[in-house]
């Protein structure tokens, strides 16, 4: 019995030692296991952190050549403004200078010659229209065409006060210069026009008052009243 007792409390104390036996093994595998996911989690870690600080470095280097470009560019968006206001002061000096009339331009020859024609024409009208022997009609005629002449002349005169006068017209010397001498030339045929008209009016007048008295010498000489 004792023998059986003895087998027995030896197979219980096997049975603790391998359960404490495997117990341990299990302890320490799980234990080995942890310590392993946490250096490979450490490692990872720093992995990640080396991978990091090498993208904020990319970042700052980034950054650094956007400011870098962007100071160069306002730079040279600086100069382009810098030109730009520049080149737009040429331009607005260069048209405020058309916009003035040169003084040598306002004493050109041609307004001399407009100034007289003017006066002459205005001087032949008037005075065709005061010749004895017209008709009522005739006078009526002779006024009418004198005042489209005077209309034709008031709008050579108002082209003529634009490029005389500053601010008004953006040309240059030579172009003030080419308008006025075609004023001049428009103011000339109008004066030519009024002198062939008016003589044609006194020719005709004369012939007429020739006419008149042929007609009353004859009427004399022959006694007819």
């Amino acid at each position: 019995m004792e023998s059986n007792k003895v087998k027995t409390g030896r197979l219980k104390a096997k049975s603790v030692f391998l359960v404490c036996l495997v117990s341990c093994f299990v302890f320490l595998t799980a234990t080995d296991s942890k310590a392993q996911t946490f250096a490979e989690w450490f490692s990872q870690g720093k992995t990640q952190i080396k991978y990091l600080t090498q993208q904020i470095a990319a970042l700052n280097a980034c950054q650094t050549s956007i400011r870098q470009g962007y100071n160069m560019l306002k730079g040279e968006w600086t100069s382009i403004g810098n030109f730009k206001n520049g080149e737009f002061g040429l331009h607005q000096s260069y048209y405020t200078s058309l916009s003035t009339v040169n003084p040598q331009v306002k004493s050109s020859l041609d307004i001399s010659f407009i100034a007289t024609e003017q006066q002459n024409i205005i001087a032949i009208l008037n005075a065709v229209q005061q010749v004895a022997g017209l008709t009522t009609d005739e006078r009526g005629y002779i006024k009418t065409v004198a005042q489209n002449i005077f209309n034709e002349c008031a709008k050579d005169l108002d082209k003529l006060n634009k490029v005389l006068k500053n601010g008004t017209l953006q040309m240059s010397d030579d172009e003030r210069l080419k308008q006025i001498h075609s004023v001049q030339a428009a103011m000339l045929d109008k004066y030519q026009f009024t002198q062939s008209f008016c003589n044609s009016i006194r020719l005709m007048v004369a012939q007429r008052n020739q006419e008149s008295n042929e007609t009353q010498t004859l009427n004399k000489l022959y006694g007819i009243n």
